[in-house]
C-alpha cells in the first residue's frame, strides 16, 4: 500500500490481522501439531497456548491502533495457570519457548508479507516486533515464575513430609525395642528377689530388645524403611502381645487370608494396631487387650479393644499426641482411616479400616 499516513497504514493492517486472526490462530494449531510439541498433546495446554496466542495477537493490534506497544495485564491468571499446569504434568519449560517462537514466526511471517510494499513497513514492522515481543515475554515470565514457585513448593512440601515419615519411623520402630526393653527391666527389678531365673529371663528379653532398636535406628538411618517386609502379620502382632508386662491378658483373632493385603500394608497396619496396643497399656492401664484383624479381598479391618480407664475423645486436641498422629499418618497413606472410640471408665476401641484390590 502507498501513500497515506503511518497512523492509517497502521490501522489498515490492524484491521487486516483482525479480519484473518481466525486463519492465523488455525495456521498456528496447525504447526504446533507438526513440530511434534509435548503441549499440543496435552488438550489442557494445549489450549492455554491458543489461548495467550489469540490475547498476544490482540495486544499487536491494539499497539499497531494506538501507536505504541500496548498490553492487557489479563494474561496475569491465565500464565499462572499454565505455570502450575505444565509444572504439575512435568513439561520442561523448553516447551513453552518452542511454542512461542513458533507464533512469534508466525505472526512476523504473516505481518511481512503483507508489508512488502508499504512505505512504513519499517517503522510498522518494529512496532509489530516489540509488541510481539513485550507480550510474549511478559507471558513467559509470569509462566516461568510460577513453574518454579510450584517446583519449589512441591520440594518443601516433600521436606514436611519427609521428616514427618522419619518421625514416624523413630517413634514406632526404635521405640518399640526401647519400650520392651524399658518393661522387662521394670519386671527384672520385681522377680530379682523371688525368681531369679524369671530375673535373668527378664534381662534376656530386654536385651533383645535393645538389639532391635539398634536394627531398627540402622534401617531408619539408610533406608527410613524396614529392612525386610513382614511376612506374617499374625506372628508380629503375637511376639509383641507376648511383651507386656506380666499378669495383662490379651487375646488374639486373624482371619482371612494375609496375601490379600500387600506386604506394605501388612508392615503399616502391625504399626498402627501396635500403637493402639502400647497405647492401651500406657494410658489406658487396662487388663485385657482384645486385638481382631479381618482380611478380605477387598478390605484390611483391625480393632483393638482394651477395658482400661479410657477417656474424653473430645478432650484431645485435633493433633492428637505423637503417637495418634503416626496412626492416622500411616492410615491415611494407605488410604485409610483410624477411628478411635472411649469414655471415662470405659475403655477404648480403636479401628483401622484399609480398603484393599480385590483379587
Amino acid at each position: 500500500m502507498a501513500g497515506g499516513s503511518r497512523a492509517e497504514a497502521a490501522n489498515a493492517l490492524a484491521a487486516r490481522l483482525e479480519a484473518c486472526r481466525t486463519e492465523i490462530i488455525s495456521c498456528y494449531e496447525t504447526d504446533l501439531a507438526s513440530m511434534s510439541s509435548i503441549i499440543a498433546g496435552d488438550p489442557v495446554a494445549a489450549r492455554q497456548v491458543l489461548v495467550h496466542a489469540d490475547q498476544i495477537l490482540t495486544d499487536v493490534i491494539e499497539s499497531l491502533r494506538s501507536g505504541e506497544v500496548r498490553l492487557d495485564d489479563s494474561h496475569k491468571r491465565m500464565s499462572y495457570e499454565s505455570g502450575v499446569t505444565r509444572a504439575a504434568s512435568g513439561m520442561h519449560p523448553r516447551e513453552s519457548l518452542r511454542t512461542a517462537a513458533g507464533f512469534f514466526s508466525a505472526v512476523v511471517n504473516a505481518v511481512r508479507r503483507d508489508l512488502e510494499r508499504d512505505e512504513h513497513a519499517v517503522d510498522l514492522f518494529g512496532l509489530v516486533s516489540l509488541a510481539l515481543n513485550e507480550s510474549t515475554m511478559q507471558r513467559l515470565g509470569g509462566g516461568l515464575t510460577t513453574y518454579s514457585g510450584y517446583l519449589l513448593n512441591k520440594i518443601h512440601e516433600s521436606h514436611i513430609e519427609e521428616r514427618r515419615r522419619i518421625a514416624r519411623e523413630l517413634h514406632d520402630r526404635v521405640g518399640l525395642g526401647l519400650s520392651v526393653a524399658q518393661r522387662q527391666l521394670e519386671a527384672h527389678e520385681f522377680y530379682e528377689d523371688k525368681d531369679s531365673a524369671q530375673a535373668l529371663n527378664r534381662v534376656a528379653a530386654a536385651q533383645q530388645g535393645v538389639r532391635e532398636a539398634m536394627q531398627s535406628l540402622r534401617a531408619v538411618t539408610s533406608e527410613l524403611r524396614l529392612q525386610e517386609p513382614l511376612k506374617s502379620l499374625e506372628k508380629a502382632l503375637l511376639n509383641y502381645l507376648e511383651t507386656l508386662p506380666q499378669g495383662m491378658g490379651f487375646r488374639l483373632y486373624v482371619n482371612g487370608d494375609e496375601t490379600w493385603a500387600p506386604a506394605t500394608v501388612r508392615d503399616e497396619s502391625f504399626l498402627v494396631i501396635r500403637e493402639a496396643i502400647r497405647n492401651a497399656v500406657a494410658h489406658g492401664r487396662a487388663e485385657m487387650i482384645l486385638v481382631s484383624v479381618e482380611i478380605a479381598p477387598h478390605e484390611l479391618r483391625g480393632s483393638v479393644d482394651d477395658n482400661g480407664g479410657g477417656f474424653d475423645v473430645d478432650d484431645v486436641p485435633a493433633s492428637g499426641g505423637m503417637g495418634l498422629s503416626t496412626m492416622r499418618e500411616r492410615a491415611e497413606l494407605m488410604g485409610g482411616t483410624i477411628t478411635i472410640m472411649s469414655r471415662p471408665g470405659r475403655g477404648t476401641h480403636a479401628e483401622l479400616v484399609i480398603p484393599l484390590q480385590g483379587r
